[in-house]
């Protein structure tokens, strides 16, 4: 069976309303979605294009609106079995954040187990770690998150989100093969621009899909114009 799964941080939900000819254009499977507002009014938006929602975890507040990591999903290629979310680790900026603002909630990872059609689990992890953070702190995310992954099913696995990890990539690479992940990204140089003072521009590749137990069939950057991050779209074939 094929699939695709598309990633895309909505920049403080500024892209909400470029989903809907994304999603028209590329007939996605499963979207995982960060820095989206979670209230019902807007989450009611993307379930009216066809799909599922299959849960979302609040990460931060700004302005007085909560944004965290959602995934919905086809129904005609998936069911919903399972979903939980769970913590990652904190730092200083986070807790001092927490004291002023009232938010309470640390960074978390959306985690959903689904059945295939063709009977097969796939577990997908919506992932958001900290923007402001040394890679010391992200490392540990990201193997609070790895470290939930069992290595001896062959379940299939995917990771993707908005990783914020910009520089150190070999560490980073490190991890993926110490858990046995691949990166289907790996095609990709850069997955936000940025124009400092309208002149200067700044690529970083901040987002990622990993993946095991599946086998990529394509993997494209999709250009587009509300947010600072690119839409990643990743096709597998079970």
């Amino acid at each position: 069976m094929k699939f695709s799964l598309i990633t895309y941080n909505l920049r403080y939900n500024k892209a909400i309303n470029e989903v809907g000819q994304i999603i028209k254009k590329y007939e996605p499977d499963i979207l995982c979605f960060q820095e989206i507002a979670t209230d019902e009014p807007n989450l009611q938006i993307l379930q009216n294009t066809g799909f599922k929602i299959a849960d979302y975890s609040n990460s931060f507040i700004r302005r007085g609106k909560i944004y965290g990591v959602t995934t919905f999903y086809n129904t005609d290629k998936f069911k919903l079995i399972n979903s939980n979310s769970f913590n990652l680790p904190t730092n200083l900026y986070q807790i001092v954040s927490f004291f002023l603002y009232g938010n309470k909630k640390p960074r978390t990872v959306l985690k959903n187990e689904f059945i295939s059609k063709n009977r097969k689990k796939v577990i997908i992890y919506n992932i958001h770690l900290t923007p402001i953070a040394t890679n010391q702190l992200r490392i540990k995310q990201i193997n609070n998150t790895f470290g939930d992954l069992d290595l001896t099913n062959n379940n299939s696995v995917i990771i993707a989100g908005d990783f914020n990890y910009p520089y150190g990539r070999k560490r980073f690479e490190q991890e993926i093969g110490n858990f046995k992940l691949k990166e289907a990204t790996n095609n990709i140089n850069f997955t936000l621009e940025r124009k400092i003072l309208k002149r200067i521009s700044v690529k970083l590749k901040l987002d990622y899909v990993l993946y095991k137990n599946l086998r990529l069939l394509s993997n494209e950057k999709i250009l587009n114009y509300k947010s600072d991050h690119f839409p990643i779209i990743s096709t597998f074939s079970i």
